[in-house]
């Protein structure tokens, strides 16, 4: 469990937790994004990507990693957490580094 993160999204799918779950590993794998744990029986998945995850005017806070939480309502509905994992030691980012955007990502995940 992580001390740190921030909602970044949150949502409901018309699917049961485990078509749910291979669903967002499907996609995560799709946009070529490197999935660092993941937990099926927790609903659970670390994620490795470079994004800021709080942008303010005078400061910015930049996340390495995505959690994603999968949690089965009920036989037919799932909710799905996203969070961002702040890294408080981060200051900038290098030009060669790429950075994700967090509204097209989870546009393009629950699409």
């Amino acid at each position: 469990m992580h001390l740190l993160k921030e909602l970044i999204h949150k949502t409901t799918l018309q699917s049961d937790p485990a078509a749910a779950f291979a669903s967002l590993r499907s996609k995560l794998a799709e946009l070529q994004i490197y999935v660092e744990k993941e937990d099926k029986d927790g609903g659970e998945i670390v994620a490795r990507c470079l994004t800021s995850a709080v942008n303010t005017i005078f400061w910015r806070c930049w996340s390495d990693k995505l959690f994603f939480e999968v949690k089965g309502i009920d036989s037919t509905k799932t909710q799905i957490g996203v969070y961002a994992i702040p890294n408080l030691l981060r200051f900038k980012v290098e030009q060669s580094e790429k950075t994700i955007e967090l509204k097209e990502l989870v546009s393009r995940l629950f699409t």
